[in-house]
């Protein structure tokens, strides 16, 4: 429970962190980062880098997860040590992934959901029920 506690805590800051960032304005930022000696166009691309990332590796988790009948828990994500967690909505079914080598593991990915009507239809219309 102190993990949860204080994963919650961190995330917390690091939602303010990004809030502060979104308020200032262009001119500010580029202001900040040539402050530093960095070149801001690289510092860019990193950025836009990083962001496609995890984004694709997120999109990828959940195209796998659809094609099962599964559905990530909006509300369930937590962080692990090896990268973030979660579970199906429907049947409870635990999956993790890795944004920094999209890496997908857990029990969702074993078979289709069995609370998915999705899969439910198919498996009747396999057997001509």
């Amino acid at each position: 429970m102190a993990d949860k506690k204080n994963y919650d805590e961190l995330e917390r800051i690091m939602n303010q962190l990004a809030d502060s960032v979104l308020e200032l304005s262009d001119a500010a930022i580029l202001a900040e980062v040539t402050a530093t000696g960095a070149d801001p166009q690289e510092k860019a691309e990193r950025t836009r880098f990083v962001l496609r990332r995890s984004s694709k590796a997120l999109e990828a988790v959940n195209k796998r997860l659809w094609n099962l009948g599964h559905s990530l828990n909006p509300k369930g994500r937590w962080h692990e040590e090896r990268g973030y967690s979660n579970s199906c909505r429907d049947c409870g079914l635990s999956i993790s992934f890795t944004t920094a080598t999209n890496e997908i593991w857990g029990n969702a990915l074993v078979g289709p959901c069995p609370e998915s009507a999705q899969h439910a239809i198919r498996k009747r219309e396999a057997s001509g029920k």
